[in-house]
């Protein structure tokens, strides 16, 4: 996959949570990736909210075996 791709997909994401916030988890992302066609291995939608919580766009929670994230909402994060 390139890189391209994968920002695209994580583009993606980050506005489908925006338009539907809360608790976002590996198993929501992939329950609704499977709707719309997209990824739907578990690993990669694990792999991608963490990017988003990496670079600050998502809040992470909780333990590793119930982890799930939110969108951050701080002004001082770049779009």
């Amino acid at each position: 996959m390139s890189d391209s791709s994968r920002e695209q997909r994580l583009d993606q994401l980050l506005d489908t949570i925006r338009s539907s916030p809360g608790k976002w988890s590996a198993g929501r992302l992939h329950k609704a990736r499977r709707r719309t066609g997209g990824p739907v291995q578990r690993g990669t939608a694990r792999r991608d909210l963490a990017e988003l919580a990496r670079r600050g766009r998502l809040d992470e929670h909780g333990p590793d075996d119930g982890r799930f994230y939110t969108l951050n909402t701080r002004k001082d994060v770049r779009p």
